[in-house]
Formats: C-alpha cells, sequence, structure tokens
C-alpha cells in the first residue's frame, strides 16, 4: 500500500509500505477519506508531547472494513475515535474513556495513523456510519465529537450565550454543536476575514476579527478557547460575564497566564475538555444522518494522499485561508 510518511521533522515521504496487519481482535479498513489535525501539525513541527517521527500521521478517518472484528461486518462504512480505551479502569467503567490513564493512541508507539491507504482499527473505538454517507463527513466526525463534548460541559443552553475564541476547526466544531444545541447567540474570533466568513457559514450570530478596530463587546455567559495563543485564557476570562463558565478545549506550547485574581473575584468557573467520548460520536453520527448539520463549510482544501506534504506546507503556512483540510487516499472521497 502507499502511505504518507513522516520521516523527520517537517519532512513527508510518500512511500510504498507493507500492509499493516491487523489481529483477530482487530480490523483492517481501508481508508476513503481522512482530516488533517492540529495535532498532526505540532507533531509535524516537532513540538507535540509525545508523537515523534518516523510516523503515519492521521486519525480524523472514515474507511470501509476490509477484515472484520468486534460485530463489524466487511463492507461496513465506519469511522473512528483517535485513541483505544483500556476497557477495565474506573474511568471507563464510568464511560469516561477520554480519561482513561491507559488509553493507546493512533500515531504512537508503532500504530500508524491514517495517512495511509490502510489502517487498523480496534473495535470499541470504531463506529458505524450510515451507509452511503459521504466520506468526507465521516472524516469529520472525530473533531466534531470534540466539540460536542466541549459544549455539553457547558451544561444547559437555554438561554445563554456564547463566545468562541478561535475559528479554526475544533472553535468551528464547537459553533456547531452549539448552535444544535440552542444556545441563543453565538459569537465567534479569530484573525482573518476568511475565518469569519467559515463561522457565519456554519451558523454564527457573529464574528469579531480580533485584529480589527471593534467597540465594546458583551460579555458571554460561556467562552469556549480553541485557540491556543497565550494571552486566550486572560481573554477568556475578560469576555465571560462575572458567575459564568470558561470551557478549555485546546492546548497549548507551555504554560500561560491567566489572571487569577479576575477569575476568583468574578466566581469564573474553568472546565477543561479532553477528547470525546462514545456518546458524542453517536450523537453525532445521528445528526449527520439526519441531515440536522451540514459541516462541509469547514473543509477549504482537498489534496490526494501522494500530495500530504503539500497539504502539511499548507497548513504549516497558518494563512486565514485554509480551514480543515481533507487528504483522499484514492480518490474515492
Amino acid at each position: 500500500m502507499n502511505s504518507a510518511v513522516l520521516t523527520e521533522y517537517g519532512r513527508i515521504e510518500y512511500r510504498s509500505t507493507p500492509v499493516p496487519a491487523a489481529d483477530r481482535e482487530e480490523l483492517l479498513v481501508r481508508v476513503l477519506a481522512t482530516g488533517v489535525c492540529g495535532s498532526d501539525l505540532a507533531t509535524y513541527r516537532g513540538a507535540h508531547p509525545y508523537k515523534t517521527a518516523p510516523v503515519v500521521l492521521g486519525h480524523e478517518l472514515c474507511g470501509v472494513v476490509e477484515r472484520a472484528a468486534g460485530g463489524f461486518a466487511v463492507g461496513d462504512l465506519v469511522c473512528a475515535a483517535a485513541y483505544a480505551h483500556c476497557e477495565s479502569c474506573e474511568r471507563c467503567a464510568q464511560g469516561l474513556t477520554n480519561l482513561c490513564r491507559d488509553k493507546r493512541n493512533l500515531c504512537h508507539l508503532g500504530w500508524e495513523g491514517s495517512f495511509a491507504e490502510y489502517v487498523t482499527l480496534r473495535p470499541h473505538m470504531t463506529f458505524a456510519l450510515p451507509p452511503g454517507l459521504d466520506p468526507e463527513l465521516g472524516a469529520l466526525v472525530e473533531p466534531l465529537s470534540i466539540g460536542l463534548h466541549a459544549i455539553r460541559l457547558a451544561g444547559p443552553a437555554r438561554g445563554r450565550t456564547m463566545r468562541v475564541i478561535g475559528s479554526g476547526s475544533i472553535g468551528l466544531a464547537c459553533l456547531i454543536a452549539a448552535r444544535r444545541l440552542g444556545f441563543t447567540r453565538i459569537t465567534c474570533t479569530d484573525v482573518g476575514q476568511e475565518k469569519g466568513e467559515r463561522a457565519l457559514a456554519l451558523g454564527a450570530d457573529a464574528y469579531a476579527d480580533v485584529l480589527a478596530p471593534a467597540g465594546p463587546s458583551a460579555e458571554a455567559d460561556v467562552v469556549v478557547v480553541a485557540a491556543g495563543h497565550p494571552d486566550a485564557l486572560d481573554e477568556a476570562v475578560g469576555a465571560v460575564r462575572a458567575g459564568g463558565t470558561v470551557i478549555v478545549v485546546s492546548f497549548f506550547d507551555g504554560p500561560v497566564p491567566l489572571a487569577a485574581n479576575a477569575l476568583v473575584g468574578r466566581e469564573v468557573t474553568v472546565i477543561g475538555s479532553s477528547l470525546s467520548t462514545a456518546a458524542d460520536f453517536r450523537t453525532v453520527i445521528s445528526w449527520l444522518a439526519a441531515g440536522e448539520i451540514d459541516p462541509r463549510p469547514m473543509v477549504t482544501h482537498r489534496f490526494a494522499l501522494a500530495d500530504t506534504a503539500e497539504a502539511m506546507s499548507l497548513m504549516a503556512e497558518g494563512k486565514p485561508t485554509t480551514g480543515k483540510i481533507i487528504l483522499t487516499p484514492r480518490g474515492d472521497a
């Protein structure tokens, strides 16, 4: 098969690699579409906390089962989480699989990712998709589930307003979930007109370019931090109403400042959000199956797997015109 291999930091090579060997309890999945995530970019740059080169990146995927296991059948259309939980710890028993301390992650410790024609998956991390679903939509389920998980942590939506700091893929996933769950007014912020166009297309009530002159903005009941710049937490505390909630779904390159006195004095609740669970996947899949959400405006660029190096270079430039990038190994999507 062919794979896009991160041979060293900043270098992707398209090369022939062995089809991964699936054991009796694993699925072998032929990849139809796979998204490029911010964590892929971090690994590409050598900044990821544990993923290292050489490795095949990719975990936002949609594919077809070629070798069945765990109740799946050959030909099933599937997507997957980015990790396989242990199924035996206390957190797993509670359904909090995202907090499992013994989970294994794609693109780590020899488990190659989905920037390839085939990938192996564990059945309990894999989710069936409706037959005939656009593979591009299937590849968006994983990031959409992360957005939904974050928004669910904010509590009831009715009558509450929201500000999303960061209008990249995860910020937009949070927007989609918040809109679907019923938040009354959602404002997104970032840099660049193009990001605003995508946010408005996906249901934002307003968009603010942080570099553009602007008057005072209303405080929000909930502020979501989906940007990793060093001042994001302070920005969030300043933008949330007294007694409000800040949800942090982004990761940071290092320690960041936080105006703790303002947080305490205004009784702001700060909640971290990590990954997603099976419940989040199933909800997103049901929304897509019913046509209740259309996340396709997230996607701005599509590349063949053979052009992954070009795709990663584009993402590394960080231009506002670049949103979600989708790779298609065989032109199936």
